[in-house]
């Protein structure tokens, strides 16, 4: 069974609570560095398929963080369509 990791929209307010969830729940290392190109690269080297990432209440998100919500989704994409079993899920 896949794991699933959900990144609620309601109860993440901003960028640094999205790294802490990935950080914590994913068990990247303590030298990540919070950024796009260091989430990109955890999720290739640290991920353990399979894996569905659901993003809930994304509306919501876009609205406290808007181009970096966006900016987040494409880099969970680009990492999906590289690690084979890892799943992006995006609800309104």
């Amino acid at each position: 069974m896949a794991e699933e990791l959900v990144l609620n929209g309601q109860e993440l307010w901003t960028i640094d609570d999205f790294h802490d969830l990935f950080m914590n729940r994913l068990h990247f290392p303590g030298h990540y560095g919070r950024n796009l190109d260091a989430l990109y690269d955890s999720l290739m080297d640290y991920v353990i398929p399979p894996l569905t990432i659901r993003w809930t209440h994304y509306n919501e998100s876009e609205q406290l963080l808007g181009d970096r919500a966006q900016a987040l989704v494409q880099v969970l994409r680009d990492a999906a369509a590289e690690v084979e079993g890892l799943e992006v899920i995006v609800e309104p």
